[in-house]
């Protein structure tokens, strides 16, 4: 698939596209448009929970890095771990300035051009690299943060994974993550329908790792990280994105469902007809939910903030 025919058949998806080929594609735009960053940048950062606190958590390191040294000329490295075409890492070049240096990986040589492109295109200078999904092509204490959103559950080995992460990461850097995982049990609603046969996770054929909080925290823990905080993605799913459960429940014909299916038809068209203004009042409950109760729920998915430290003992 030619560059353009990928760019023509993914427009105005935003992300989670399937190539032809069957494999996920990620063409996430750049959230910050302009060079340097203005307040309303900034406050639209709200509007995207998940972002607000991976990108925040990022700028504080950045910023604690530069009292203790001179990040002009021993520049705040970043890596975006699953790159996909360069939208997070064109934000966080934004976000964090000249002091900054950024790097992109994917396992998609597609994604890796393409976010060279759109770098490009935008004005941003960061680095783009493939690699084959195993040993990341870095030296050892590289990067002083890494960035991944949404990468972990397409993992084969996340045990590995997590261990090369820890490897890339200088003493003391920092992780931002948001991880996919299992079905938590305070995700009352979709814990039902899969009793009913009805997976409402939009990206189920490509998960391949999925785990409980519980055994997420404790594989990091092996891996070398302290997690500072954890905040669980939407609890309320149903009432808030109900253009994510859509498609799942168009799909299911089982009559105990019935009811739901007909209520998720009737909150998608209502915030479709009232969208923008529905999107965001339903992304600020978002944000929200996780800043308060997100700390406690398990519901599916979270954002995961962490440092490495020195590698407790582990069990072979």
């Amino acid at each position: 698939m030619r560059k353009s025919d990928f760019s023509h058949k993914t427009a105005g998806r935003g992300w989670g596209s399937i190539s032809e080929e069957g494999v996920e594609m990620w063409d996430a735009k750049p959230l910050f448009l302009s060079g340097s960053l203005s307040l309303k940048d900034r406050l639209m950062l709200f509007l995207y929970p998940k972002k607000f606190f991976l990108y925040r958590y990022i700028n504080k390191a950045k910023k604690q890095a530069a009292k203790t040294r001179n990040l002009l000329t021993e520049p705040f490295r970043v890596l975006d771990l699953g790159c996909g075409t360069g939208g997070a890492t064109i934000d966080l070049k934004r976000l964090l300035g000249r002091e900054a240096e950024l790097v992109g990986l994917d396992v998609v040589n597609l994604q890796v051009d393409l976010a060279k492109e759109q770098a490009k295109r935008h004005g941003v200078h960061a680095e783009f690299f493939h690699y084959e999904g195993r040993q990341f092509p870095f030296s050892s204490s590289t990067f002083d943060a890494l960035y991944t959103s949404d990468v972990l559950g397409h993992v084969e080995n996340v045990p590995f994974w997590l261990d090369e992460i820890n490897r890339v990461l200088r003493p003391n850097g920092v992780l931002a993550m948001f991880a996919e995982s299992k079905l938590g049990r305070h995700a009352y609603l979709r814990n039902f329908f899969m009793k009913q046969g009805l997976n409402t996770d939009p990206h189920a054929e490509f998960h391949i790792s999925l785990f409980s909080k519980a055994e997420l925290l404790r594989m990091l823990s092996q891996a070398g990280f302290d997690i500072e905080r954890v905040y669980a993605s939407v609890w309320a799913k149903f009432f808030v994105h109900p253009d994510e459960l859509y498609s799942a429940f168009q799909k299911h014909k089982s009559w105990k469902i019935l009811l739901f299916k007909w209520a998720n038809a009737l909150l998608y068209h209502l915030k479709k007809r009232t969208h923008p203004f529905s999107t965001a009042l339903c992304e600020l409950y978002s944000f929200f939910e996780m800043i308060t109760l997100g700390r406690w729920l398990e519901s599916q998915g979270y954002v995961i903030l962490g440092k490495k430290v020195e590698r407790r003992n582990k069990n072979f």
